[in-house]
């Protein structure tokens, strides 16, 4: 349809034409619609919030007063303030006892009830902790009492309760004060109730309010006090608490407008708790009311499906003619990662993938270059300084040393030398293998065999060598010297503090869940679990320990960190060394594995 040399131009055109004026004129609209209708139904939704929260919390409000009265007004309680204090309790003080108990345990909200008498009477009850009450000579002299008094009867709310205790802590409650006057004289002072709000119980109101996702919800108390809050932003609860001149502009009854507050957009509402003159108020962030996407999902979803057959037509056309000339290189690529360097594909475009194309030729015939002279010069000096180095160590020359110590000492009658030579000359031959890094189980376990053979000799009496060897494990192949370094320790370390038993060395393997399971068991002095770590980690003193810390890296190095070494040992009870091998069953798995790098 458009004939460019650059791609970048190419596709620019065809999804400008038939993606960016749609999709430009489609958001656009849905936007504006979607916006304008959740801002209207935002507004109407938080007002209506707000005013069924500060109804709930009127109700609470009223209660809590509507207990006080009640209280103040019970004639057992009444009967006890008019008379004179008694040193014992009274059936009327039981009466009223067991009242206000039964108030506590029907009211979970109240924290604590305070009744100061005029005769000199004080009940205090507290549902969580006990606190210590000021005596009634210092109440009356605080600001509190005369509030109270004030009301002439009537419920006196205050933020807080610590004027009453003598421990200024603050508590998680507000407080409503009542003054006890007498039902029959109302000119009569009896004393002064307090009781305690919980403000958890107010900010159970609003737990569960869910205005939009992020609304802050904020209640404070006729003295701009925060009494509870449902808040998201910690930055605007402290703005809010601390900003006096904030309060009084968004404190007003049913009140709805748009507010910026450290920089973020909140729409505002709230309104006034009568007669207690609490203020509620909710900040919803404006960007939460653009994100909501009901009218704006359908519109978009349906014009979005128009769009997508129209794009999705043309995009088959686009994408053929861009991704099967890179299809191409890629497999290129790939045969070339394989090592078929003579890879070259075909210019068919001047744009980009065209110029591509040209620059994979070129580095493609440059890297055959290089590897002529680089590579295979290179990989002829390794061979020649590996040859070089095998010539330094001429194995024949060793074996036909030992086969002549060996005959000489059989001819001579020596047996136990013939034994220890002939042990030695299979222990250098298994070790070396011909220079692979791995052989059999099987060669393992007469490696073993062979390197027990010599140090038995040495030792004759120190340890007596067992074998409880799978023969179905045998043929499988494994790393070599991996049981030497633990076997020579156990010899040479286990068995080195005489114990009134002889010493045995048990090695054994088994084939238990899919792998091969090697034991090098002995009764010899044990380990502490300090020395158990430095084996494993190589920092024991001396050279103890270093060959055991070589075999478990390499065991986690070549088949990971689940076939590490685990070693159980108790002092003077014995050692007990695991090995968890893989099954291995033939050299092309093993190749794979080591040109892997291990696991």
């Amino acid at each position: 349809m458009f004939i460019f040399k650059r791609l970048q131009v190419k596709l620019f055109v065809y999804f400008l034409l038939l993606v960016l004026i749609p999709l430009i004129t489609l958001g656009y609209f849905s936007y504006t619609m979607a916006t304008r209708f959740l801002e209207e139904e935002s507004v109407r939704n938080q007002s209506q919030t707000m005013k069924l929260i500060g109804n709930n919390i009127k109700l609470m409000l009223d209660d809590a007063g509507d207990i006080t009265s009640y209280i103040t007004n019970n004639e057992s309680l009444q009967h006890v303030l008019g008379d004179k204090a008694s040193q014992s309790l009274t059936t009327k003080e039981g009466a009223s006892f067991d009242y206000l108990e039964n108030i506590k345990i029907a009211k979970k909200y109240v924290t604590f009830l305070v009744i100061y008498g005029e005769n000199g009477f004080l009940y205090r009850d507290f549902s969580e902790y006990f606190r210590q009450v000021i005596p009634y000579t210092e109440v009356m002299d605080q600001p509190l009492y005369v509030a109270t008094a004030a009301r002439d009867g009537r419920a006196y709310w205050t933020f807080s309760g610590t004027s009453l205790f003598t421990f200024g802590h603050s508590y998680n409650e507000i407080m409503v004060g009542r003054k006890i006057v007498d039902s029959y004289d109302h000119d009569k002072s009896l004393g002064m109730l307090f009781m305690g709000v919980n403000r958890d119980s107010i900010g159970e109101i609003i737990k569960d309010i869910e205005i939009v996702n992020s609304a802050n919800i904020f209640i404070f108390d006729n003295n701009y006090n925060l009494v509870t809050s449902k808040h998201e932003d910690a930055a605007l609860k402290k703005r809010l608490t601390e900003d006096l001149k904030l309060k009084e502009k968004v404190f007003q009854k049913d009140h709805s407008e748009s507010y910026t507050i450290g920089g973020k957009d909140y729409f505002v509402s709230s309104t006034i708790i009568e007669p207690y003159e609490w203020n509620i108020v909710s900040f919803i962030p404006l960007e939460v009311i653009h994100k909501q996407h009901g009218i704006l999902l359908k519109v978009t979803l349906l014009l979005s499906l128009t769009l997508l057959v129209v794009v999705g037509l043309i995009s088959v056309v686009l994408s053929k003619s861009i991704t099967s000339p890179i299809k191409i290189l890629l497999k290129s690529m790939n045969n070339f990662k394989r090592g078929d360097f003579k890879q070259k594909v075909a210019v068919t475009s001047q744009d980009e993938i065209g110029m591509l194309s040209h620059k994979y030729n070129e580095m493609v015939m440059e890297t055959n270059e290089l590897i002529q002279k680089v590579y295979v010069s290179q990989t002829h000096q390794k061979i020649i300084e590996l040859k070089t180095l095998q010539t330094q160590i001429e194995p024949h020359f060793l074996y036909n040393t030992l086969d002549f110590i060996f005959l000489n000492s059989k001819i001579n009658g020596d047996e136990q030398t013939a034994r220890v030579v002939h042990s030695l000359s299979e222990l250098f031959r298994l070790s070396l293998n011909k220079g692979h890094d791995y052989y059999t189980l099987d060669q393992e376990i007469n490696q073993i065999k062979a390197y027990i053979s010599i140090q038995h000799a040495r030792f004759p009496k120190r340890f007596t060598p067992k074998y409880d060897i799978d023969p179905e494990a045998g043929s499988y192949l494994t790393m070599k010297l991996l049981l030497q370094p633990i076997v020579e320790n156990a010899i040479l370390h286990a068995f080195n503090e005489r114990k009134n038993e002889p010493g045995v060395l048990i090695i054994s393997g088994r084939i238990v869940d899919h792998q091969i399971v090697m034991v090098i068991e002995d009764n010899g002095c044990g380990l502490s679990s300090d020395k158990k770590e430095q084996l494993l980690s190589g920092s024991a003193s001396g050279k103890q320990g270093f060959g055991i810390r070589n075999v478990n890296e390499r065991l986690r190095m070549m088949f990971g960190p689940e076939h590490e070494l685990m070693i159980d040992s108790k002092p003077f009870v014995g050692t007990k060394v695991t090995l968890r091998l893989p099954m291995i069953e033939s050299e092309e798995q093993w190749r794979l594995l080591y040109e892997n790098h291990g696991h």
